[in-house]
């Protein structure tokens, strides 16, 4: 689940280009009539914008073959030119638009502005994108959207010029606002995914709240509002955005897998388990909503249900990963041993860097009294994520019951590195010592653990004054 949760972040490490590359246009926007300085300014910056990310899209275009396209985008390619649109809705949503001078003289609002890239990032920005379909159509919509808005403002400015009725003149010069505010709406949206992006997720928030005032039926910014105050865990608010997102567009998948998400993590299995069913209504054969919903049944202790749901995401991916460590969690919490070891085997066939799953395997194995493999496993674990305190904390307990007592204090001192209040590994850590015979290394621990966790210190101070 938190593969899912988390999976705007996740960055490609390939990296094609040297160095910064900057962009700079200038526009000059002729008011009509019906423009005011605001008006102008948004309309300028419009079109100034669109020159300089149509010349971003065709350099990096330029940078990639053809076929690297057509594989990372997995759409059908109908042209280059259907190429450089889809380059032109992304790169909107991960690069800032920098005014560097600006004039208004009451007639003319005149724009200088840059767009400054750094290829490596905004190469490792694309892999991410390109592999999340959900957020590529997103992007593709807010241009679409922004697309539609400026034409808009286009055909309504004609209108005014030859209306005469006063009251016609009016409802055109209130659409034209709002039309204004609509392209200005996607400005912002794409601003909060620019600084989304680098997690800056108050600026995010401030700029995605801004969509929100100037479109208050804009669903992508109060979706994107959701996943902003999600990874805050502000999770009320996250709900109640997504909420108003699925309010104002009730078809969108991901707006319901993200309110089931987050009511997980509040512990409300009973709304998460709806959310992620009425997801199931919109695509029936999606293996991540299965495996979501699974998550769910676990963790609310309804085994029956979590398994179905894990072979039903297998069985519309047999290569899914997290699905088989899911899984294989389940068997283990059943001590079914045998199929979970097949479970986290599977796993690490088709994703060898799953830590997780070889922290899972190891869990089994000592439980097994297999202590060889449990600690080639949780060494394993540790290799691929080194930050990994349970299985430093695990690997601890596994030396500790071979009486391989100093490496067991290596193991679990690696564990309080990583997390310095993981209570067990002070105490165990304390014990080992007292069976080295390492009295004040022991009253160290146990005046560290007292200001954690006072009855546990008082268990340890039984053991090391008896």
């Amino acid at each position: 689940m938190k593969k899912i949760f988390f999976i705007l972040l996740l960055l490609s490490s390939m990296s094609i280009f040297a160095k910064t590359k900057t962009f700079i246009r200038e526009y000059s926007y002729q008011a009509s009539d019906y423009d005011s300085k605001v008006t102008a300014r948004v309309n300028a910056l419009e079109e100034v914008k669109r020159l300089l990310l149509e010349e971003v899209a065709v350099f990096i275009k330029s940078e990639f073959e053809d076929s690297e396209w057509e594989k990372q985008i997995g759409d059908k390619i109908e042209s280059g030119e259907f190429t450089e649109k889809r380059l032109i809705s992304i790169t909107a949503g991960i690069t800032q638009t920098e005014i560097i001078e600006e004039t208004w003289n009451g007639v003319e609002y005149w724009l200088k502005a840059k767009i400054t890239i750094d290829p490596d990032e905004m190469k490792k920005q694309l892999d991410s994108i390109l592999q999340d379909k959900e957020k590529t159509e997103e992007l593709e919509k807010t241009r679409q959207m922004a697309d539609d808005a400026r034409k808009e403002i286009q055909r309504l400015k004609q209108e005014l010029e030859s209306v005469n009725n006063e009251k016609e003149q009016i409802a055109l010069q209130n659409a034209y606002k709002k039309n204004i505010d609509q392209l200005d709406a996607t400005d912002w949206l794409n601003k909060g995914h620019e600084v989304y992006l680098k997690e800056e997720y108050d600026k995010a928030k401030s700029f995605y709240l801004r969509a929100i005032e100037l479109n208050p039926n804009y669903s992508e910014a109060y979706f994107n509002l959701g996943v902003v105050y999600g990874f805050q865990r502000n999770l009320s608010d996250a709900i109640n955005s997504l909420k108003k997102a699925v309010e104002l567009n009730p078809n969108r998948l991901n707006y319901h897998l993200l309110i089931g998400i987050n009511y997980t993590f509040q512990g409300n299995y009973f709304d998460a388990i709806k959310s992620y069913k009425t997801a199931l209504g919109l695509n029936p054969e999606l293996p991540e909503t299965y495996s979501l919903l699974g998550e769910t049944y676990k963790l609310s202790g309804n085994y029956p249900d979590a398994i179905l749901c894990y072979k039903k995401a297998i069985e519309f991916n047999p290569e899914y990963s997290d699905a088989y460590y899911g899984l294989g969690l389940v068997y283990s919490t059943q001590d079914n041993y045998p199929d979970a070891i097949l479970c986290y085997k599977k796993a690490i066939e088709f994703n060898p860097e799953y830590s997780d799953a070889y922290f899972g395997l190891g869990f089994v194995y000592s439980n097994q009294d297999n202590y060889p493999d449990a600690i080639w496993c949780y060494k394993k674990a540790v290799e691929l994520n080194p930050e990994f305190s349970a299985a430093y904390y695990n690997l601890g307990n596994v030396y500790c019951k071979l009486g391989r007592n100093n490496e067991a204090i290596e193991s679990y001192k690696q564990a309080i590195r990583i997390n310095p209040n993981h209570t067990n590994s002070h105490l165990y850590l304390s014990v080992t010592y007292l069976m080295i015979g390492d009295r004040d290394s022991a009253i160290e621990e146990y005046k560290i653990l007292k200001n954690l966790d006072k009855e546990l210190a008082n268990r340890l101070f039984n053991l090391i004054y008896k």
